[in-house]
């Protein structure tokens, strides 16, 4: 091991030594703190116990003495007692007694009803009855009750807390007569607790053995006469059935309790953490102190010996280290001979394999410096430009284009999308070496080589691409165009025939003529779709934007194609999803695109099925129409093409449904032009799935007061 960890290891083990001897100091000293209190509390609560025995003493004998006079003056009956205790004599007698002791406030003699016979505090005794008190009631219906010390209260004469000691008087037949009652101050004690709380930093209380508060430090009138059967006076006497206990309570305050012998009384004294744990704290901050010091002194100390160790192995380090780098600088030098020598074989591969690429690509391949000026030119571009690379490389690249027009640099610059994606795909003319003008497929991008920007700039000649994108349009307008009036022609005395305006058909040729009415539909619809089809590449199908119902319009895309589904065994239902909305499209043409997707629903769907369109809201401003079906899905291998023209999942000659294979893709071009969305997707079903086609468009919410001009005929097609 190394002779600088050792010193570390060292140091970290007398510093974890000293910390848990710190912390075991600390914890002992804590233990034998609070056992000390423990018992110093124990020791102050007997005394408080003793010292309220012997005053309640002093008190109980004057209500005694009090009571036997009473009683040893051949007491009769009630009546007597009035008459014989209303003299000033014994009104002087219950002033003596009343001034035995301090904390005794007043001496008096109650009747059978309540009313004061004569009491301590003036003479003659006030009108006054005290039938309500809890000690007269206990008197008067116990007769056992003996001495009854009551809850205190507020004195009627003065407005103190008093409780009482009373005592029952009997007549010579054992009936109530009334009673004595002493009154106690509970000020008396409080003042009394106050001088011995340890300088205020102890509460005292004196309880009754129901755990009722007579008397308190620090004094508090909420608390007055209140039971407290939740605390750890009730806990220790009537849980643990003991007579006297130190417990700490959950918040950390340890009170002494102790049963006053020979009365109902309890008396509680209780400390703070801070008192009781003061002198404690102030050990542990000198022991914590010390400890911290030395510490510090062991790590600076073994830092500074680790730090000397750890120099003089790292110098040792150092020398071996460079003779290992002389080596491994010998080695590296003669696999980089190796490696440079690879490399260079392998760059040159690399240039080899490029350039057959650059110059054997079927596309013209041209690259441009960031001036605009030619810096290579392959074989395919000599062949579409008609110039050799010899005779172009170094000049500007405005050879390509026609007089007045951009540069290939310009025409890449002159285009936002280039600008912000560094690529662009368009379609352009350019010039031959002989200054003929041709249709070119222009692909742009730029990288960057040794800090500067470069292009490349892919071409290919599109003149006979061209040619026949022309004569399939003239031959999609010409067939459109010339096969349309006499098939409409066709269509229509084909009708007039069914509907019986030559009259009746022989019934063999019935069937022959509904065949070839419902071919020339599908004709019809056929020439519609190509000149559809027709118009949105050439950008001329026209739109009459209003403000609709969206209700309306979906009510009358039902109606319109009820009958068609009707045909095939299906029924077409619009689920009320309350969306009060209206949107901005052309009627026709959103009639178009709900007859598409309605009529490819009903064609999928199993015989006796039902096709629901219903809407709801995705977003806070769009509105969503969805189109269902129970039918057997969408293949797989269909989905990536369901919007490409001519596109059917099943393309063959036999297949089972009819149709072009363009209504998902005029559907398409239709949404987008009407700022709408289209797409779909399946869910799955217990005995199947559902396909859901929707159309999304941004709505606005009806206004109740819309006019009558808004309104339209929807059940136009």
């Amino acid at each position: 091991m190394q002779t600088s960890r050792v010193a570390i290891a060292l140091g970290t083990f007398l510093v974890a030594i000293i910390a848990v001897i710190a912390i075991a100091a600390i914890l002992l000293l804590r233990k034998q703190e609070i056992d000390d209190w423990r018992k110093q509390s124990a020791a102050f609560s007997r005394i408080l116990a003793e010292t309220t025995a012997q005053q309640m003493s002093t008190a109980y004998l004057a209500l005694d003495s009090i009571a036997e006079r009473i009683q040893d003056s051949s007491t009769s009956d009630a009546n007597y007692l009035r008459r014989a205790l209303k003299t000033p004599e014994f009104f002087q007698f219950l002033r003596e007694k009343a001034a035995i002791s301090p904390q005794i406030d007043v001496v008096g003699v109650i009747d059978d009803h309540g009313d004061i016979i004569n009491y301590s505090r003036e003479y003659p005794a006030p009108k006054r009855n005290l039938a309500d008190r809890d000690y007269f009631i206990e008197q008067r219906d116990n007769p056992s009750q003996g001495v009854y010390l009551s809850t205190p209260i507020r004195n009627r004469a003065n407005g103190d807390w008093t409780f009482y000691i009373s005592r029952r008087l009997t007549g010579s037949d054992g009936e109530f007569i009334g009673i004595v009652q002493l009154g106690v101050s509970p000020a008396f004690y409080s003042k009394f607790y106050q001088r011995v709380s340890l300088r205020g930093q102890a509460t005292i209380s004196m309880i009754r053995n129901d755990f009722t508060l007579l008397a308190r430090w620090p004094m508090k009138d909420e608390l007055m006469g209140k039971r407290n059967v939740s605390d750890a006076t009730y806990r220790v006497l009537e849980v643990l059935q003991k007579k006297s206990d130190v417990v700490i309570t959950a918040d950390n305050q340890m009170e002494g309790i102790q049963v006053v012998e020979n009365y109902p009384l309890i008396t509680n004294f209780t400390i703070d953490e801070s008192l009781y744990l003061a002198d404690w704290r102030r050990t542990s901050a000198i022991i914590g102190t010390v400890a911290v010091g030395t510490i510090i002194a062991i790590i600076v100390s073994f830092s500074m010996l680790a730090s000397l160790f750890k120099r003089r192995e790292e110098n040792l380090q150092v020398t071996t280290a460079l003779k290992q780098q002389a080596e491994e600088i010998n080695r590296t030098q003669a696999i980089l001979l190796q490696n440079l020598t690879a490399q260079q074989l392998a760059l040159k591969d690399s240039s080899d394999r490029m350039e057959a690429i650059f110059q054997n690509a079927a596309d013209g391949i041209v690259m441009i410096d960031e001036d605009g000026k030619i810096e290579a030119f392959n074989h395919a571009a000599e062949a579409i430009y008609g110039y050799k690379n010899a005779d172009v490389v170094g000049d500007s690249s405005k050879i390509f284009s026609p007089p007045g027009k951009y540069d290939l640099l310009e025409l890449a610059m002159s285009r936002n999308e280039f600008v912000h994606t560094g690529q662009i795909h368009l379609e352009d003319d350019s010039v031959r070496s002989g200054g003929d003008a041709f249709p070119a497929e222009l692909s742009i991008s730029e990288y960057y080589l040794s800090g500067k920007r470069k292009l490349i700039v892919i071409v290919r000649d599109i003149t006979e691409r061209r040619k026949m994108e022309r004569i399939k349009s003239e031959f999609i307008s010409t067939v459109s165009h010339e096969l349309r009036t006499p098939l409409t022609a066709i269509r229509g005395s084909l009708g007039l025939v069914l509907g019986g305006a030559v009259g009746d058909l022989p019934e063999k040729a019935h069937p022959l003529i509904s065949i070839a009415y419902k071919n020339s539909e599908s004709l019809t619809r056929l020439i519609n779709d190509l000149l559809d089809i027709q118009k949105i590449e050439a950008g001329k199908m026209d739109f009459k934007y209003e403000l609709l119902p969206l209700q309306r319009l979906l009510e009358a895309a039902v109606t319109a194609n009820q009958s068609f589904a009707q045909n095939l065994g299906v029924s077409i239902a619009l689920e009320h999803a309350g969306v009060n909305a209206q949107i901005r499209v052309d009627a026709g043409r959103f009639q178009q695109v709900m007859a598409n997707l309605l009529s490819n629903a009903c064609k999928y769907s199993p015989y006796g099925s039902e096709v629901t369109v219903e809407t709801s809201i995705v977003e806070e401003n769009r509105v969503r129409i969805e189109v269902i079906d129970r039918g057997e899905g969408i293949p797989e291998k269909f989905r990536h093409r369901i919007f490409q023209k001519f596109s059917q999942a099943d393309s063959s000659d036999t297949r089972a449904k009819g149709g072009t294979g363009l209504g998902l893709s005029i559907t398409q071009a239709i949404v987008k032009q009407m700022r709408g969305e289209i797409g779909y997707y399946s869910s799955g079903l217990a005995q199947g799935q559902e396909t859901h086609f929707y159309v999304e468009f941004p709505y606005e919410s009806i206004d109740m007061q819309v006019s009558e001009k808004n309104t339209v005929e929807l059940d136009q097609s």
